[in-house]
């Protein structure tokens, strides 16, 4: 059950873009991750270019997208590799979408206590905990 924010800052992120996103990383997030696609959120923020600083520089200065990416997992399912991977492959699906992003464009995986999150009013722990019984 991943949540996923992307954030991005510059051009204006169309409708077509906007749904590649949302198909890329659900499919990124099923393919390197191992997450059920049925149950992975992806959110996109838009913000002003003139909003977002990289280097003291604003991505309006810069004239490039910035982007940043958050993605929240419940810790201990993934693996180093996997999570390796997954920087890699997000970022390389940023580019190609938005086009040319700052170097300091940056991607964080969350890993979260199973007791500390979960959806439909259940904690991933509890869900965890009746798939075992």
């Amino acid at each position: 059950m991943p949540f996923i924010n992307i954030a991005v800052a510059g051009s204006q992120v169309t409708l077509a873009q906007k749904q590649q996103l949302f198909d890329e990383t659900t499919r990124l997030m099923n393919e390197v991750m191992r997450k059920d696609p049925s149950l992975t959120a992806v959110r996109i923020d838009q913000f002003s270019a003139d909003d977002w600083a990289v280097g003291r520089k604003s991505a309006a200065i810069l004239g490039k997208t910035a982007v940043h990416m958050d993605i929240k997992v419940t810790a201990g399912t993934n693996s180093d590799e996997e999570k390796a991977e997954m920087l890699r492959q997000a970022m390389e699906m940023l580019q190609e979408v938005v086009g040319a992003t700052p170097e300091a464009s940056y991607i964080v995986i969350h890993e979260l206590d199973a007791t500390a999150w979960g959806y439909d009013g259940r904690s991933q722990h509890s869900r965890a905990s009746a798939k075992a019984a």
